[in-house]
């Protein structure tokens, strides 16, 4: 007979945070863990961040600087900021806070981006009504081989002044000036519904990219069928053992393979889509991703918001259990049959 007469405890060693550079990211991924903190921060807040921000004359803004010459990357918002305490959990790796939800529910995003496209990051933040600075500054080689822990400093700045800036150095991946458009692009199409004017003409989130204001894409030009009927509508909302979808499917006028698919978003953010939209085989066809080189693949598109489905680390991917893929690929299946947007 066996007997238990002892524990050991699962642990992580600091090399573990090194291992961060070999995430399968892309830079617009990347990226986009640091505007998820960010614009969740503002939701973590009820209303307080909004009504601060509007008493201000200005939304929630997010800039993101490749500097060139001195070879660093900064990303910094005027969100709430954060107190030592706050700063502290945040430097905390997989461990979950009481903020960890919505768009940062792993609580690991900006850690491993930043491990990823740098070896050596900082985090400089205020919240605001402290007057007070604080930054953590962390060297993954350091913490990695030699235990190094990360030092804080604190200034004193103007009780109303609230931000957070990281500032990521000695960098491991080289952003191509080529790049740049592409990395717009794809953040233009991840905050879409953020970047969007309400109905009063007022915007969420201003994005900007080395001054350059991130557009979300022009409103799509469907097609109408021969009564004239734009081939555009919404779908039911559909329950998959518990979780949810909604969203529309439509038929654009001109088409291209990158621009059909489905776009798949989680919490008004963005997992995967243009260029690289998911295409399920039972209505795009083809033997790859790409769906086969028709006017179904090129030209029936739409949005599915999916809630409380898995998401991949990298937050690029559904992550699909058991059977829920091929539930929603029969819903659409059904959908687009009974859609008279239809291309058959």
């Amino acid at each position: 007979m066996t007997q238990n007469i002892d524990e050991a405890e699962l642990s992580v060693g600091p090399k573990a945070i090194d291992a961060y550079s070999r995430l399968s990211y892309t830079m617009w991924f990347a990226l986009a863990e640091f505007v998820d903190n960010s614009t969740q921060s503002r939701l973590n807040y009820g209303t307080l961040v909004n009504d601060l921000l509007k008493s201000e004359g200005q939304p929630l803004t997010i800039s993101i600087v490749h500097n060139r010459q001195t070879k660093e990357i900064t990303i910094e918002d005027n969100s709430i900021g954060m107190t030592k305490a706050d700063l502290i959990a945040a430097l905390k790796i997989a461990n979950p806070t009481a903020d960890s939800k919505g768009r940062s529910k792993y609580g690991m995003g900006m850690k491993t981006a930043a491990c990823w496209i740098g070896a050596k990051w900082s985090v400089t933040t205020c919240e605001w009504g402290s007057g007070e600075e604080w930054t953590a500054t962390v060297d993954v080689n350091a913490i990695a081989n030699h235990g190094a822990k990360v030092p804080l400093t604190m200034k004193s700045v103007s009780k109303d002044a609230h931000y957070t800036r990281i500032t990521i150095t000695d960098l491991r991946r080289v952003i191509q000036k080529r790049s740049e458009e592409t990395i717009k692009t794809y953040l233009g199409s991840m905050y879409m519904f953020d970047l969007r004017p309400d109905d009063k003409g007022q915007v969420a989130l201003k994005l900007t990219y080395n001054g350059e204001e991130v557009a979300p894409p022009q409103d799509s030009d469907w097609d109408t069928d021969p009564s004239g009927t734009v081939m555009r509508r919404d779908l039911p909302e559909l329950d998959i053992d518990g979780k949810k979808v909604m969203g529309w499917i439509g038929v654009l006028r001109k088409g291209g393979r990158k621009f059909g698919g489905f776009s798949l978003f989680q919490n008004n953010r963005q997992i995967q889509g243009f260029p690289n939209a998911w295409k399920p085989k039972a209505i795009y066809g083809g033997v790859d991703d790409e769906g086969a080189n028709n006017l179904v693949a090129q030209r029936l598109t739409g949005v599915l918001k999916l809630d409380g489905f898995v998401v991949s680390h990298t937050k690029d991917a559904i992550l699909f259990e058991g059977d829920e893929e091929d539930k929603l690929e029969q819903f659409l299946v059904k959908a687009s049959l009974n859609n008279p947007a239809h291309l058959a």
